[in-house]
């Protein structure tokens, strides 16, 4: 009897265990013909981080030889898409930031400057040491990301950004520091939108390193500054019904398209 996988959000993890799966993997289509640039909200408990961590799974290029052991058996082993293992994986997790305004901005910049530094480590096949050489010189994580995307894009590799818990800790600044806070932080000149920015400045390279971008969250009350490009969330295009499915729960879950 396969075990019940309660509380592991990890894929590959769940595979390894030989784990109770549903598979869910027939929607990596959908998503991919959806758009290139989605945005999923619903609540806790809803499967959205394994959501994330699956996609991370089958499109990570470091982790094409295990591509047969994480998804025998699965939809997506006997339909792969062009787009397998095609991906250099910049993965975003804002859960774990230290929640006080005052250590905010740096708990964040931290965030990114692990994030691009476990991204050099498991693609350093794929950099050289001009890349490990200039990044030593910078000590700013947004320089440090700034300078990541451009090398990336120089090199003509391409980079999935996945982006989890995205509104966690500007929910938690709004309701607990107020309005005043929340604005500084995500308006103008807030260290928020200016990643963001950044991320904006990658699509926008002539050699985008940026192919794709999924990111989630569990409310809607930041997107007006996630594209700097004012309200092009909020009249971006629903992915469509039959994306309904792709974590529990009906429509709310159908992802978004961002208009970058």
């Amino acid at each position: 009897m396969k075990p019940i996988s309660y509380g592991i959000s990890s894929y590959k993890s769940v595979r390894e265990k030989n784990a109770y799966y549903v598979d869910k993997t027939h929607y990596i289509p959908q998503l991919e013909f959806a758009g290139y640039f989605l945005f999923l909200i619903r609540p806790r408990r809803f499967g959205k981080s394994s959501l994330l961590s699956l996609l991370e799974c089958y499109y990570d290029i470091a982790l094409a030889d295990e591509f047969d052991a994480l998804f025998a058996g699965t939809y997506i082993h006997a339909h792969p898409t062009p787009e397998k293992n095609a991906y250099l994986i910049l993965k975003f997790n804002f859960s774990q930031l230290n929640l006080d305004i005052d250590k905010l901005k740096e708990s964040f910049s931290e965030e990114i400057r692990n994030s691009i530094f476990f991204f050099a480590e498991k693609y350093r096949a794929f950099l050289d040491e001009r890349y490990f050489k200039m990044m030593e010189t910078m000590q700013d994580a947004h320089q440090q990301l700034a300078f990541l995307l451009s090398y990336v894009g120089f090199k003509c590799l391409k980079v999935y950004i996945l982006i989890d818990e995205y509104d966690n800790f500007t929910n938690t600044i709004l309701s607990t520091a107020g309005q005043g806070h929340y604005h500084k932080l995500t308006q103008g000149t807030g260290f928020f939108r200016f990643f963001f920015s950044l991320l904006k400045g990658g699509v926008d390279q002539v050699n985008s390193p940026v192919s794709r971008m999924l990111i989630r969250n569990r409310h809607k009350i930041i997107w007006t500054f996630i594209d700097v490009h004012k309200n092009n969330i909020q009249k971006g295009e629903h992915a469509g019904s039959p994306l309904r499915g792709i974590c529990r729960g009906e429509p709310a879950c159908s992802p978004l398209k961002i208009n970058l």
